[in-house]
């Protein structure tokens, strides 16, 4: 599929702030799995735009914005062409020992530990234990768990905040898309497979009734080979299809939240993000 994507973030502080410096995880990956034909940044007021690419080989926009100001805009377009199959086949079985003896085991350290949002505490740990051992097949397993979180916590956004933990989220049993992808992740490296967080976007489809699609979204992929990195989505419940389009790659949310920055100045924020997704009709 093609999609046209905006995301608009503003930043407004009710007094003159000075000295902001900003960093954006918005430009859509470009892999096996999409492509991004286009992508553009503009900021008001205006800034000179760095790009480099991080340890994860996220494309990463960075600025600075010195003088006096009390808003700050963000807009982020981009044109994506996505080539995963609509209906995505079951991964054939995964044993452990297939892990175990593949090459690029030593390379996935950062996957297969806690990170800040993703730690092995006792809620992560109770859980776990709910769902009960992994089958001999680590597919059947992921799908399973997957799924399990889908079913038993509720998607609320009231729920948790953007900072909320592992704990918190298990706590409330409910949440939003990147409560339900820390869980997943922290479930997968527990069992010891390697997972990471995904941050991107979700297209809605006509009927608009996909959760998480009217921001961006969050969901879950685990390294099972002879497959790779094979996605899904617990809120959805769903694996990842040609509907999703994949922006950064992490250990979790920290390192690849949309936009995140510091300034000088007494005032709170307030922060409004507004998301775009179009698909587009072949010709």
């Amino acid at each position: 599929m093609n999609f046209t994507i905006l995301h608009q973030t503003t930043y407004r502080y009710p007094q003159k702030i000075h000295e902001s410096y900003t960093i954006c995880h918005l430009q859509p990956r470009s892999d096996l799995t999409q492509y991004c034909t286009k992508h553009d940044l503009a900021v008001a007021p205006r800034v000179r735009i760095f790009t480099y690419q991080d340890r994860f080989g996220n494309d990463v926009q960075h600025f600075a914005y010195l003088p006096d100001h009390d808003v700050l805009s963000i807009i982020a377009r981009s044109n994506v062409a996505t080539m995963l199959p609509a209906d995505p086949p079951m991964p054939e079985p995964v044993h452990r020992a297939a892990i175990a003896a593949d090459p690029s085991l030593p390379l996935l350290y950062d996957f297969l530990h806690e990170s800040t949002y993703v730690t092995f505490g006792p809620a992560l740990r109770g859980l776990s234990a709910d769902l009960g051992s992994p089958e001999e097949d680590l597919v059947t397993y992921y799908l399973r768990i997957g799924r399990a979180i889908n079913t038993y916590f509720a998607y609320d956004k009231s729920a948790t905040t953007v900072h909320a933990t592992i704990a918190d989220s298990i706590a409330a049993r409910a949440g939003v898309c990147q409560d339900f992808a820390h869980i997943l992740v922290g479930l997968c490296r527990l069992a010891g497979i390697p997972a990471r967080y995904v941050s991107g976007y979700i297209f809605s489809g006509q009927e608009g009734s996909i959760l998480g699609a009217e921001a961006s979204h969050a969901w879950c992929e685990a390294y099972l080979p002879p497959h790779g990195w094979v996605g899904y989505d617990p809120t959805n419940a769903k694996l990842i299809n040609d509907e999703f389009v994949k922006i950064a790659i992490g250990r979790d949310y920290r390192d690849v939240s949309p936009v995140r920055g510091v300034y000088k100045g007494a005032s709170s924020a307030t922060m409004s993000v507004n998301v775009g997704m179009e698909a587009l009709v072949n010709q």
